[in-house]
């Protein structure tokens, strides 16, 4: 009877045992899946600071931050943007492979914010082409609002297999013959969007 009831036991124990190694098992499998797909998180390009984004076809790839800050910058000439501007530079392909020929899609700045004081024609962007010798668009943030988009240039056409390259200057534009100081203590912040568009 004795050795029934010992059978029994070591029966019991030889269960319980083989259930904590199963479940075991599969907490270490999920914890080593867990681990595995929070460890294998890589950014799309490792080359560029910024990020690559799609539209339809097309691919929007920043070789420098997509975040545009301007708080804190400093009053420049007009002419000598292009020599002391910060930039932000990106580009926009229509792979070779892609099925339409041709694509149109349109540039602008998305989730700006914008302090009252920097809402000022003295306040100016320009968009050129990806060397910096050709102005394609231009204007100022006079009538930019915190939260909409700022067209920056529509219906621009691209071919398969081609890439397009743009910088984007955001600056103060400075004018001797006015008291800017009120422009030097706002803040400016947006990404350049974009979107393709139907041909």
């Amino acid at each position: 009877m004795e050795n029934v009831e010992q059978k029994d036991n070591t029966k019991k124990r030889l269960i319980l045992a083989s259930l904590i190694i199963v479940m075991s098992i599969i907490i270490i499998g999920i914890s080593v899946s867990y681990a595995y797909y929070l460890n294998t998180v890589e950014e799309v390009n490792p080359g560029n600071q910024g990020t690559n984004i799609t539209s339809g076809e097309l691919t929007m790839n920043f070789t420098t931050e997509r975040l545009i800050n301007a708080s804190g910058a400093s009053l420049i000439n007009d002419n000598d943007v292009l020599t002391e501007g910060d930039y932000t530079a990106f580009s926009v392909t229509l792979p070779a492979d892609a099925d339409a020929a041709t694509a149109t899609y349109n540039l602008f700045l998305t989730e700006l914010t914008i302090s009252d004081n920097l809402k000022s024609p003295y306040v100016k962007w320009a968009l050129y082409d990806g060397a910096g010798t050709s102005e394609i668009a231009s204007g100022d943030f006079a009538s930019a609002t915190t939260g909409t988009n700022l067209a920056l240039q529509n219906g621009i056409s691209i071919n398969k297999g081609e890439t397009a390259s743009y910088r984007l200057y955001i600056w103060l534009s400075n004018d001797p013959d006015v008291n800017q100081i009120e422009l030097l203590n706002g803040s400016l912040s947006a990404k350049v969007g974009f979107r393709a568009t139907t041909n």
